[in-house]
């Protein structure tokens, strides 16, 4: 009975490692088209995920992008036609190089502009010249604050 189960655990902890491995096969008719098909996976972001690609995302929406490119890329359509139609249906997000139009100059531009700024801002504060301020000299102590100042010292000391 000892044998049985530690035969049992053996093959439990040899095969568990199968049911978290997770492959899709996609079979192509030529490796252009599969060389076509990693390249588009790697250049189209997971709109579901955080700065992912579909390739590496898990994401059940990435799952239906990458079929979707798999199958448009078997139907011969160019990479240009399934990039338009992720864009069109996903928006400029799925890209990780978006197009600069109107909608996308604040994405584009908005580095430069706070870039800009700050050097202004630092050419303008180094050419300030900075506020003079006058000290006035320490008055001389009269008789009576001094004796007041021992007597508070010797006070202190007792």
């Amino acid at each position: 009975m000892r044998y049985l189960f530690s035969i049992i655990t053996l093959v439990l902890l040899l095969t568990s490692g199968y049911s978290f491995a997770s492959v899709n096969l996609y079979e192509f008719n030529n490796p252009v088209d599969e060389r076509r098909f990693q390249s588009l996976t790697r250049e189209l972001r997971c709109p579901k995920c955080q700065n992912q690609n579909i390739a590496d995302s898990d994401a059940p929406l990435a799952q239906d992008m990458r079929d979707l490119t798999y199958d448009m890329i078997i139907d011969g359509q160019a990479d240009a036609q399934i990039i338009s139609f992720m864009v069109d249906r996903y928006g400029d997000f799925v890209m990780y190089n978006p197009p600069v139009k109107p909608v996308t100059w604040l994405l584009w531009f908005s580095p430069f502009v706070l870039l800009l700024l700050i050097l202004a801002l630092v050419f303008l504060a180094k050419r300030r010249k900075p506020a003079v301020v006058k000290v006035a000299a320490p008055k001389e102590l009269t008789a009576e604050d001094q004796a007041r100042l021992d007597e508070i010292l010797t006070r202190k000391d007792n």
